[in-house]
């Protein structure tokens, strides 16, 4: 019974290796008085347009097994019921054509802002459009550009963040293929209705944009970039670290276990 009990405790204690830090976004803010603007920097609000198509809560990011994780919790117009399964398509809102912007990658050791887009790596294709496909990333680069929010609606009448970088643009050849899921979260006002998962082999390229399991994201909930999420996400110490000076707590506890483990087996034999 003492044997059968330890795979458990192993899977427990090795469970709390992979916690992943969160990247929150202001969620649910009131969004009266908004001072709009066709001009940077466009909105004093957290999200220009309908938070229940737009608002970002939160990213978490993490690594296991060689596969890379991104979760985004967010409300968006987005999803929709296809043959049974939720789904991400092309919406409309004020007569815009609308999809959820790509997903993209930097070091954690740089800093992005609108002005300096150089620093964007791989972009994820959440949605298909143009040569893109979803769950596949691409290396920016070459053939494959960056597309402004300004580019990808090439609208003038409408308030939005002109200059956000929100899709890719040309064409290239994937570094890897992934998945792309959307399931039920919250209920929209007090937290995110969806989290949208996105999951991908974890490349040498990839691991090469972390810094102590760090890793810098970009992601717009459309390509209007009505709402943005941006900054450093992931998991300190997780499987990127490969050695570590001290063993910690659990670590410590579960070598323990098995050598009483060890130890009760041998006195049976023994006796």
């Amino acid at each position: 019974m003492r044997f059968e009990l330890l795979v458990p405790t192993v899977l427990l204690l090795s469970a709390g290796f992979c916690n992943a830090n969160t990247l929150n976004d202001v969620f649910g803010q009131a969004q009266n008085n908004c001072n709009y603007s066709a001009v940077a920097p466009y909105s004093a609000c957290d999200v220009i347009g309908d938070e229940k198509l737009y608002d970002i809560q939160s990213a978490t990011f993490s690594t296991n097994g060689g596969l890379a994780t991104f979760v985004i919790y967010l409300n968006s117009g987005a999803v929709q019921t296809v043959n049974g399964q939720q789904t991400l398509v092309a919406f409309s809102d004020a007569g815009l054509i609308l999809i959820p912007g790509d997903l993209f990658l930097y070091s954690a050791d740089t800093v992005y802002d609108p002005s300096n887009p150089a620093v964007l790596q791989y972009g994820i294709a959440i949605t298909s459009h143009g040569s893109f496909t979803a769950g596949d990333m691409y290396s920016i680069g070459g053939g494959v550009t960056l597309q402004t929010a300004q580019q990808a609606l090439n609208n003038s009448s409408d308030y939005y963040r002109r200059d956000e970088d929100v899709l890719l643009g040309g064409s290239g050849s994937p570094v890897t293929s992934g998945l792309v899921s959307v399931s039920n979260y919250g209920n929209g006002v007090t937290n995110a209705e969806y989290a949208i998962t996105v999951q991908v082999p974890l490349t040498a390229g990839m691991e090469s944009l972390m810094s102590n399991g760090q890793i810098g994201i970009l992601f717009s909930s459309a390509d209007c970039g009505n709402d943005v999420i941006q900054g450093t996400v992931g998991t300190p110490n997780s499987q990127t670290l490969v050695a570590t000076p001290e063993p910690g707590p659990a670590l410590t506890m579960l070598t323990g276990i098995l050598l009483l483990v060890i130890g009760s087996l041998w006195r049976k034999h023994s006796a």
